[in-house]
């Protein structure tokens, strides 16, 4: 018999174990007998946290989507010029990456559904990220290609990301942000050469 938690305490653990579940089954390879069992619980306790499987695995895309967003975000604006911003930007998303990897997997990976209403997380990552950049860019460059230009960079980190996290001996998260905000800088300057 599980062991009785006070409800909050329960609710984390569920959310825990749903994590560990979600990201190694992606969302429609994972089902509520699975997050019951490895929780140690019955599907009916779980159904008292969380309704329905929808509703739990959104509720863990919008938890981790909103804390990679606001390191990356935060690092980024604590910084001025171009090059050390971008860097701190990139070292906050890789550090991230590699000290969360279930939660990268939960929202980038191969089973994270692909379905509007699931999108949500990861696009809310990638708008306030997007919407960073967009303020970091030189205001020489129009609106709309500076918006351009940030998705471009949000996506590039979104694949160097995946590479690096699966190299079993990879460069720190640190040198990896400096060569690519070097790239990236660099990149962007010579749009005005």
């Amino acid at each position: 018999m599980p062991s009785r938690l006070p409800a909050a305490e329960r609710r984390e653990q569920l959310l825990d174990v749903a994590m560990t579940v979600f990201s190694d089954h992606g969302f429609h390879g994972a089902s509520m007998n699975e997050v019951a069992a490895a929780a140690g619980v019955t599907k009916p306790v779980l159904y008292q946290h969380f309704p329905s499987k929808r509703e739990l695995y959104l509720e863990l895309v919008e938890g981790v989507s909103s804390q990679l967003a606001e390191a990356v975000t935060t690092a980024a604006r604590s910084e001025s010029g171009a090059l050390n911003q971008a860097q701190a930007a990139l070292t906050a998303y890789f550090r991230f990456v590699e000290e969360n990897q279930r939660e990268f997997r939960l929202l980038f990976g191969r089973g994270a559904p692909r379905e509007e209403e699931f999108e949500s997380g990861s696009r809310v990552v990638e708008n306030r990220m997007a919407s960073t950049i967009v303020d970091l860019l030189d205001d020489r460059i129009d609106l709309e290609t500076r918006q351009v230009f940030a998705r471009a960079i949000v996506g590039m980190s979104e694949g160097v990301s995946r590479h690096w996290v699966a190299q079993a001996s990879r460069p720190s998260a640190d040198s990896m942000a400096k060569e690519l905000a070097q790239l990236l800088v660099g990149g962007l300057a010579g749009l005005h050469s």
